[in-house]
C-alpha cells in the first residue's frame, strides 16, 4: 500500500444509472482506498445530494417490461464509505442551494463551507476530480 493520500472530488451527481451499475464513482473511492495510503471524498454541486439521508429510495428503474434492480445506491455507498473510515465531506452552500440542511445528510458526513473545504486540499498529495 502506498503512502499517497488523495482527496476525490465529485461535482456531478448523475452519470447514468444503467451505465454505471457495476462500477460507480463511489465504489471507485472504496477501490482506491485499498490501493492508496488514504482517501477522502468531497461532494460539491449537485453531488451533495448523494449524501442526503433518504431511507425510502429504491435504486430501480423500469425500462418497458424490464425492471433493472442492479443500480447504484449512492446513499448506502456513502454509509459504507463512512463505515470503512473514509472521510466524506459536503459543500454546505451547495447543500443549502438545493433545499437541504446540514442535518439532512447521512450521519458521519462532515458539512463544510466552500472555503473550509478548499483549505483542506493541501492535506492531500493529490486532488482528483472523479
Amino acid at each position: 500500500m502506498s503512502d499517497y493520500r488523495v482527496l476525490g472530488v465529485i461535482d456531478r451527481a448523475y452519470r447514468g444509472s444503467v451505465e454505471v451499475q457495476f462500477f460507480d464513482a463511489l465504489y471507485g473511492i472504496l477501490d482506491f482506498r485499498a490501493q492508496l495510503g488514504g482517501v477522502a471524498l468531497a461532494l460539491r454541486g449537485a453531488a451533495v445530494t448523494l449524501a442526503v439521508d433518504e431511507l425510502s429510495y429504491t435504486p430501480t428503474v423500469d425500462l418497458g417490461p424490464v425492471n433493472v434492480g442492479t443500480l447504484p445506491d449512492y446513499r448506502n455507498q456513502v454509509r459504507r464509505l463512512i463505515a470503512e473510515g473514509v472521510p466524506v465531506m459536503v459543500d454546505e452552500p451547495d447543500l443549502r442551494a438545493l433545499g437541504f440542511e446540514p442535518g439532512d445528510v447521512v450521519p458521519g458526513v462532515e458539512v463544510l463551507n466552500t472555503n473550509e473545504l478548499a483549505a483542506r486540499w493541501p492535506e492531500y498529495d493529490g486532488v482528483w476530480f472523479v
